[in-house]
């Protein structure tokens, strides 16, 4: 089987890059090697330790043509996370889970509460409010 080789940029949360070239047949194959090149993915940068895993790698070919770009599920969440957290907020609004005296997130009555956060810690809203709590550092 004919291979071709490509150059592997791969990167992880640390802000660096590092890259090899790997000959494989496809670009996925190709992604599929250099994970199994940790040694020498680390030996090609300056500013890296075992500390950090590879979760995102982009294929160029021969001329240089980027071909494949990889996001390991930790990655994608990374990247994600500043819309998700906008819309966890649009979400909750500007108005208090409880209304009325009821939840308008998960439909629970509390007439002891006419208006203010849902107590209850398995309702969606109180989840929401800890996340974003804790992505801003109020947790």
């Amino acid at each position: 089987m004919k291979t071709n080789t490509y150059r592997i940029h791969a990167g992880c949360v640390r802000s660096f890059i590092s890259w090899i070239e790997i000959n494989a047949a496809t670009p996925e194959e190709a992604v599929a090697e250099a994970r199994r090149k940790d040694l020498e993915l680390l030996d090609a940068t300056e500013d890296c330790n075992s500390g950090y895993p590879w979760s995102q790698f982009t294929v160029y070919d021969e001329n240089g043509k980027e071909v494949l770009h990889v996001l390991d599920a930790e990655a994608r969440l990374r990247e994600a996370a500043p819309v998700l957290l906008e819309s966890l907020k649009d979400l909750l609004g500007d108005l208090p889970s409880v209304q009325g005296g009821v939840c308008q997130h998960c439909g629970r009555e509390y007439h002891d509460i006419p208006s203010g956060d849902c107590p209850s810690d398995d309702c969606p809203s109180f989840h929401a409010r800890a996340a974003i709590a804790k992505a801003e550092g109020r947790e």
